[in-house]
């Protein structure tokens, strides 16, 4: 008997040029019982192929694997309100605090509003000396004596 044609399609299958009828031919063809020796090395390949198509899982499987891993139920718990909200009460207290010690900084920063308040020019007054000149004497003495100028 020629074996040519199944050479050519064993040689196509491994180069990668196979049609999927041509491959169908090939696991017929070593389907067979009896083959001839130099042909007998591709048997387990195409008989491998057949037997993985053909193979599939039962029903029983996925009561088998959980049997086995040990079956999970993971149940979803309620967080209350107060505890979700908890993060925005410590922000809260944190900006009560911050304007609490904002505010007593700035009270502290400031003159009271008791105490008598004087004028600065008044202040400044009293502490000069009777014979000490001041930018503003000098100033009424220029005006001063500008008016004499322009009278005569």
């Amino acid at each position: 008997m020629d074996y040519k044609y199944i050479e050519q399609l064993i040689d196509r299958y491994f180069e990668g040029e196979t049609t999927l009828e041509e491959e169908q031919i090939l696991r017929k063809f070593f389907a067979q019982e009896e083959l001839p020796e130099h042909l007998q090395q591709w048997k387990p390949l195409f008989r491998a192929e057949q037997e993985i198509a053909v193979a599939h899982l039962d029903e029983s499987f996925d009561e088998r694997i959980l049997a086995l891993t040990g079956e999970y139920h993971v149940k979803a718990q309620p967080i209350p309100l107060r505890v979700r909200l908890r993060p925005l009460y410590r922000v809260a207290a944190f900006l009560a605090f911050a304007i609490v010690i904002g505010t007593a900084v700035e009270h502290s920063a400031t003159p009271a509003a008791d105490a008598p308040r004087e004028p600065i020019a008044v202040q400044g007054q009293d502490e000069l000396d009777a014979d000490e000149t001041t930018p503003l004497d000098i100033r009424s003495a220029e005006l001063m004596e500008s008016d004499s100028l322009m009278i005569q």
